[in-house]
Formats: structure tokens, C-alpha cells, sequence
């Protein structure tokens, strides 16, 4: 019974293994000791509530919602905001196509001076997720879901504006 319930959770993990993996990338300062600590801390607490998965939503929204959590819990311990360092090469490799590089630096370096909630909002709406489930894993309405996400996407163009040419 225990070695199908240890099969059943790997083959999750294999599903969601991309959201834990954003998760890590946006709530550490990407250094890949720190990655690696908080990936393990993430599925540390995933085996542990694993046999509390009920089915009520998606893995991925399940995954998403003790993710964040932990990463979240994981930043008050620590009670320092993350450095603001380029990712290697090899976790760029696994996120974004090389020539969208840049760009996708850009982006992370302007979702680093949002707030912690915001981070998580735009996380979650830059992983295609519907609002229904934003609001889900966020515990906000789905309307306050969606004018949140709006607000956040305006902050960040007016971020990407305002440091345009400077080295945010």
C-alpha cells in the first residue's frame, strides 16, 4: 500500500514538478544552493499532505497552493528579502528559449521589487492559470483576482518603463 502510495505521489511530482520548480525561481535569489533548499522544503511538505489530497481541485492548483505557502513561510524565517543576481545559464535553459534570455531576466528583475503577494498573483497568471483558479489558491474573489493581476501588470510596465535604459 505504501510503495502505491509513493509511486502515485513521484508520477504527481513528475506532472508538477515545473510549478515547484517557478516557485523556487521566484522566491529565492535564484543561486542554485538556495533553489535547491526550498525545492526540498517544497516537496517535503507535498509527501507530508499527500495523503490529505482530496481530488477537490487540480494536482497542479494543490501543488501551486502548498508551494507558495512554503516558499512564503520559508521567506519570514528567514526575514531577508531575496538578492537580485542574473540566473545561470541552466535555469534559464529550462524556463525560457535562449534568445528570449533578456527578456525573460528583465521580467524576473522587475517581479523581484513587487510586493510578496503580488509576486505571487503574477506567478500564478504567468503560468496560464485561469482566474477561477488564482482565486482559489489565493483565497481572494475571482473578480479581485482579475483587477489585481491588471494592477500588477500595469506596476510592471511602469517599472519596465521607468528603468528602461538602467539596469534594474
Amino acid at each position: 500500500m505504501k510503495d502505491k502510495q509513493e509511486e502515485q505521489f513521484l508520477e504527481m511530482l513528475t506532472r508538477c514538478e515545473r510549478t515547484v520548480f517557478k516557485v523556487c525561481l521566484f522566491y529565492t535569489d535564484r543561486q542554485p544552493d538556495n533553489v535547491r533548499d526550498m525545492y526540498q522544503d517544497i516537496v517535503c511538505n507535498l509527501w507530508e499532505a499527500w495523503h490529505r489530497f482530496r481530488g477537490e481541485s487540480t494536482e497542479n492548483t494543490w501543488v501551486y497552493r502548498i508551494a507558495l505557502n512554503t516558499a512564503t513561510t520559508q521567506l519570514r524565517r528567514r526575514s531577508r528579502a531575496p538578492s537580485i543576481v542574473r540566473l545561470t545559464d541552466e535555469m534559464v535553459q529550462s524556463l525560457a528559449d535562449r534568445q528570449q534570455e533578456e527578456l525573460a531576466d528583465r521580467l524576473y528583475r522587475l517581479i523581484d521589487c513587487l510586493s510578496k503577494a503580488d509576486k505571487s498573483l503574477i506567478l500564478l497568471y504567468l503560468d496560464g492559470l485561469p482566474y477561477k483558479d488564482i482565486a482559489s489558491i489565493t483565497g481572494i474573489a475571482e473578480t479581485t483576482a482579475r483587477k489585481r493581476v491588471e494592477r500588477i501588470k500595469q506596476k510592471l510596465i511602469t517599472l519596465n518603463e521607468e528603468n528602461n535604459g538602467n539596469n534594474i
